[in-house]
Parts: structure tokens; C-alpha cells; sequence
């Protein structure tokens, strides 16, 4: 399966990196998870949360997080709207499905019907 993240809101913040003090280049993102294959697509309903900082080239972990910014990481959630999850089939799931249901049919009517396709006992 192909992994991808959809980006639902990047946010630059002004605020102190915990780890090079930098009041630049960190960025608050929430992306979702996208997972493709060749039957079905599915997007999962929870957001991953994450703070970089390009300055010092660090993840900021919530457990480094000072008051400050957890306050703008909290306003910046309460503007995106919540993701639902969800699964789409692809137009290769639904050609495999209408092939196997017109076997199935054509199975049915030549051992059932065989008189509506003019194949008639030979008894």
C-alpha cells in the first residue's frame, strides 16, 4: 500500500524553539493519513500533529512544549474542522466485481435457463 498525508492546515509560529531558541522557521502542521492501493482508498479520520523547526532541523515533541506553545497549537486545532474517515473504492475494484457477477450470471442462466440461450436437452 502507498502512504500518503493529505496537509489540512501548516501554520508558521513566532514563538521560542525549546531546542536552538530560534523566534524563527518553526511550523505547525496537521496532515491525515491516505492509504492507496489498486482496490480501495482510505483516508483515516485521526489528525497527526506535528512542530518542526527548519532552524535547527528538530522535531518539537509535546513533551518540549512550553505554555506558550501549546496556547497557539490549541487555537490553530479550533480552526481546522475535524477529518472523517473514509473508504473509496477504485475503478479497478468495480470492473474485478461487474466481471464476477456477469460470470456468475452467465453460470446461472446456462444451468438454469438453458432454454432462453437455445441450448436445449438432448435427452
Amino acid at each position: 500500500m502507498k502512504t500518503e498525508y493529505i496537509i489540512l492546515k501548516e501554520a508558521s509560529l513566532n514563538n521560542n524553539c525549546p531546542e536552538c531558541y530560534s523566534t524563527q522557521d518553526m511550523v505547525l502542521s496537521f496532515k491525515q493519513k491516505k492509504m492507496k492501493s489498486k482496490f480501495l482508498v482510505t483516508t483515516k479520520s485521526n489528525l497527526i500533529e506535528s512542530i518542526y523547526c527548519n532552524k535547527c532541523e528538530n522535531q518539537i515533541f509535546p513533551g518540549q512544549w512550553t505554555t506558550d506553545i501549546e496556547r497557539v497549537y490549541d487555537y490553530h486545532k479550533k480552526t481546522i474542522s475535524q477529518p472523517s474517515g473514509k473508504i473509496r473504492f477504485t475503478w479497478f475494484f468495480y470492473s474485478i466485481l461487474f466481471l464476477i457477477l456477469l460470470i456468475a450470471a452467465g453460470a446461472y442462466i446456462y444451468l438454469y435457463h438453458s432454454n432462453i440461450i437455445g441450448i436445449s436437452d438432448l435427452n
